[in-house]
């Protein structure tokens, strides 16, 4: 599997500073192993302050390298591999958490400082999937666009719990308040797995994008990716079109 892949990251027109970071690990970057324990993109959105939600985004997704480092020793022989995977994951996303918190805790100037965190790994056949936060991974296969992760929003509770539909949630003022941070505490990681296809096309964006670019136009821009296509930078235009709000970054990578 050698995925076709752009990436993008714009401040937007509203923000004095980028609190987006990216992370991007394919087979042309050789310090990790990408081949044997996958292909590893994220995504993550911070917040704390200028200073301190660029430092906490950048923190998650440093310490998502820590994939890589992992002992996995005996875990490619037991026929679980790609749930081994999923945990170290999942561990690194706990590890983030308290890292940033503590230095939260140290630092007068990054105090509160937290982030969103929305992982994609792909391993040969399966992607694995780790998310905390409002950024969001969609896959389109055979024309349909789906959401891989779930808003950790006070709006999306409102919809759990059947107070409003998803129409009402994408106005409502509380859309964007987070109910779980990665440096502030959260219940769990939201984990799965997925089988991949080929022709699948997977999309990791920061809030940036979504809550500007409605999802049928969104999936309008995926469907004409091609080898020599701008569709990172078509996205990222149409959020500034939109307004640009807030800052952006998009990950497509093409199976």
């Amino acid at each position: 599997m050698n995925p076709r892949t752009c990436f993008k990251t714009d401040i937007g027109l509203k923000r004095e500073e980028n609190e987006d970071t990216f992370l991007f690990i394919d087979d042309h970057d050789l310090r990790y192993e990408s081949g044997s324990l996958g292909k590893l993109f994220a995504v993550a959105d911070g917040m704390g302050g200028h200073k301190g939600g660029a430092e906490a985004s950048r923190m998650a997704c440093e310490r998502l390298l820590d994939y890589y480092y992992a002992d996995r020793s005996g875990s490619s022989n037991t026929g679980d591999f790609g749930y081994a995977r999923l945990r170290i994951l999942d561990e690194a996303f706990h590890r983030a958490d308290l890292d940033i918190h503590d230095v939260s805790l140290r630092v007068r100037e990054l105090e509160g400082m937290g982030t969103t965190l929305s992982a994609l790994v792909l391993l040969k056949e399966t992607a694995l999937i780790a998310h905390v936060g409002d950024s969001r991974i969609y896959r389109l296969r055979n024309h349909r666009l789906e959401r891989l992760t779930q808003d950790h929003t006070m709006a999306q509770l409102s919809i759990e719990m059947g107070y409003m539909d998803e129409e009402e949630a994408a106005r409502h003022p509380q859309s964007n308040i987070l109910t779980d941070v990665i440096g502030q505490g959260f219940d769990e990681v939201q984990t799965r797995m997925e089988q991949v296809r080929q022709g699948d096309l997977f999309l990791l964006c920061t809030d940036g994008l979504h809550h500007t670019v409605s999802e049928s136009r969104i999936q309008e821009i995926m469907e004409s990716f091609s080898v020599e296509d701008t569709a990172c930078d078509r996205l990222v235009r149409e959020a500034i079109q939109g307004g640009g709000r807030d800052n952006i970054t998009v990950i497509l990578v093409h199976v």
